[in-house]
């Protein structure tokens, strides 16, 4: 969380994180959500009241032979 006690992206390696906290208004998530780099996933959630969403690198969600720069569409 940021000083003015927004959500903020947390970045460790390839991976990036933002975690949530009840009071945070839906505006403020999705400008932490809009300001993750291109090319990373959903990939785990942790909390039940502060949730942590943790995003990875596409390649590292996607077998190799699927990833093509674009995410696989569910048919």
């Amino acid at each position: 969380m940021t000083s003015d006690g927004h959500p903020r992206v947390v970045s460790d390696g390839g991976a990036c994180s933002i975690t949530i906290h009840p009071a945070d208004r839906p505006v403020d998530v999705m400008r932490a959500w809009a300001s993750l780099p291109d090319g990373v996933g959903f990939a785990e959630a942790f909390g039940d009241v502060d949730v942590t969403l943790v995003f990875r690198p596409v390649g590292e969600l996607v077998p190799s032979r699927e990833w093509d720069g674009w995410l696989p569409v569910a048919g």
